[in-house]
């Protein structure tokens, strides 16, 4: 069976006045491709595309007249090259237009309620932020309990420490994440909108884990103070090595949770994710030290015998054993993989892993990989690889000039990377919650997206923003998203237009395609932007908060 092809003919008639600068947009109903605004050289341009009989795709782009053009359909191309020719031959006499927002044919609608409790529900009371005062009141509560019945006990009080501080932990590991997302993303598609939506807010989970943690530090304050009055008392009963240990883990803790400052982590990433690993292992070791001279001098324990028996009965150690296999767990899933490397530009490259044996990757979920793997980890969404690349191909991630050691990644190609951990869920596994959602990704964000959108869960529109996106990222990715979505909106900025309003043009998509949410693939001022622009307008709305 042939593969279909369209004709697309230039003649005399008003070009579309609202398609933007570098603005690709194809249709099923017509099979229009347009790209860019009018001309220069002339009035404004005069196109109509029409609907001729379909012609195999192996046929290359062919000239009937000067001003006809046929191309064959994007997601069926077999020689890339004569496309990008022929599509060049195209867009080469289009202008720049200005006012490229007019494209939205839909206006924004008002948003819901006054502007001061808008601003507190959506900005300042996050479902982030909510998590992180459930956690905030929940100690508050015993703490106030411990003050107000004379409780607050050494031994208390550490359990009450390590008991935040597993829970900040624990909440992080690689299993119980997919656990929650997959228990809450499997719900019915039958259900309320509205508890799907609360659903999908899953992924600000991130608020108990910087909740416990802050307050982990918090108990041991209280602790520490307790222990040192008791010290300075010269009862004898806390030694002097318990009050040291005490003091070493407070200051390591207090170094872990400013690092986290969302300020401090956005400038200083590299400091804050290696004072995390190497402030949390000391710490963890220090922590272990510490119950222990702490059960012997609480317990008046005088032969080393006696303190194994002792501690067993205690919650802090089987809070600190849980919080130890924690950190341990996914280092025992490290492994060095080999990878293959296909150089889009320079800016951009595709990495494919080679180890289905180990690696199964699912829609929304992302890896971590690295070349250093003691001092520093970067998250990939993996794309997972159902063609027949390679015997053993089990999935890709798309790496984008960003930093260091993406900019090495692409000028250096790596033969092999480490792995650690398994696949974990992100923000777009909650996508499969909805029955139709638009899809917004800048740059390199088409990775994420693109591995939902082939896993075919849930009907998607997407809206692409980004420099030249087939000399950046290649045919194969441009084609692809194409032919899940022929109707996709892919905006070249590099066309002369600049950045677009992203939120009213995702709005007019949304309202078009009748789609119950939308979901956001791109960097924090745009995905804040958006998100707050739905959210406030009564759309669920979800993207990442970077708050790792």
């Amino acid at each position: 069976m042939s593969t279909p092809s369209c004709s697309m003919t230039v003649v005399k008639e008003r070009f579309p006045e609202h398609q933007g600068p570098g603005l690709i947009r194809r249709g099923n109903s017509s099979c229009s491709t347009v790209v860019g605004p009018p001309p220069s050289s002339r009035k404004p341009s005069e196109i109509e595309v029409s609907e001729k009989a379909w012609k195999s795709s192996s046929e290359p782009p062919q000239h009937t007249s000067p001003d006809t053009l046929t191309l064959p359909p994007p997601a069926h191309i077999s020689d890339a090259q004569n496309f990008r020719v022929a599509r060049d031959i195209f867009i080469s006499d289009i202008e720049k237009q200005p006012d490229w927002t007019a494209f939205a044919s839909h206006e924004l609608a008002e948003k819901n309620h006054g502007s001061i409790f808008r601003n507190i529900r959506f900005r300042i009371m996050s479902m982030y932020r909510r998590l992180f005062t459930v956690v905030f009141l929940v100690n508050l509560t015993v703490a106030i309990t411990f003050a107000v019945t004379g409780t607050a006990r050494i031994d208390r009080l550490a359990g009450a420490a390590l008991g935040n501080l597993t829970a900040s932990v624990l909440i992080r590991n690689d299993h119980i994440v997919n656990f929650l997302f997959r228990t809450l993303s499997s719900i019915p598609k039958s259900w309320p909108l509205g508890v799907r939506q609360y659903c999908a807010k899953i992924y600000n989970f991130g608020g108990i884990h910087s909740g416990c943690g802050v307050f982990s530090l918090v108990w041991l304050l209280w602790m520490t103070g307790v222990i040192t009055r008791t010290y300075m008392s010269g009862d004898g009963v806390i030694s002097r090595t318990t009050l040291v240990l005490c003091w070493l883990v407070v200051c390591l803790l207090f170094l872990i949770c400013a690092s986290a400052y969302p300020v401090v982590r956005q400038y200083y990433h590299n400091y804050f994710e290696m004072s995390h690993r190497f402030a949390g292992w000391a710490s963890i070791c220090l922590v272990w030290g510490l119950i222990v001279t702490l059960t012997r001098d609480t317990h008046h324990l005088t032969t080393p015998g006696q303190i194994p028996l002792q501690l067993v009965r205690t919650h802090a150690f089987w809070f600190l054993a849980v919080t130890t296999a924690c950190l341990v767990h996914p280092w025992l899933h490290l492994r060095k993989l080999n990878v293959t490397t296909e150089v889009l530009s320079s800016h951009t490259c595709r990495i494919y892993a080679n180890d289905r044996s180990y690696i199964r990757p699912y829609p929304g979920s992302f890896v971590r990989v690295s070349t250093n793997p003691l001092f520093e980890w970067h998250s990939f969404a993996a794309i997972a690889w159902p063609e027949s690349r390679g015997a053993s191909c089990d999935h890709s991630i798309v790496v984008s000039r960003a930093g260091d050691w993406t900019s090495r990644t692409i000028a250096h190609p790596p033969q092999k990377l480490w792995y650690k951990g398994v696949p974990t869920c992100g923000v777009l596994h909650v996508s499969k919650l909805f029955h139709k959602i638009i899809l917004i990704a800048t740059g390199s964000g088409i990775g994420p997206c693109l591995a939902v959108m082939k896993a075919g869960q849930v009907s998607c529109r997407v809206l692409w923003s980004t420099r030249a996106p087939r000399d950046t990222y290649g045919d194969r990715i441009v084609d692809d998203v194409l032919a899940i979505d022929p109707k996709a909106v892919i905006y070249d900025t590099g066309k002369g237009g600049g950045r677009p309003d992203v939120v009213k043009m995702a709005y007019s998509l949304y309202v078009d395609a009748a789609a119950e949410a939308v979901v956001i693939i791109s960097n924090p001022k745009l995905t804040y932007q958006v998100v707050y622009g739905f959210e406030s307008r009564g759309v669920p709305a979800y993207g990442a908060i970077w708050d790792s």
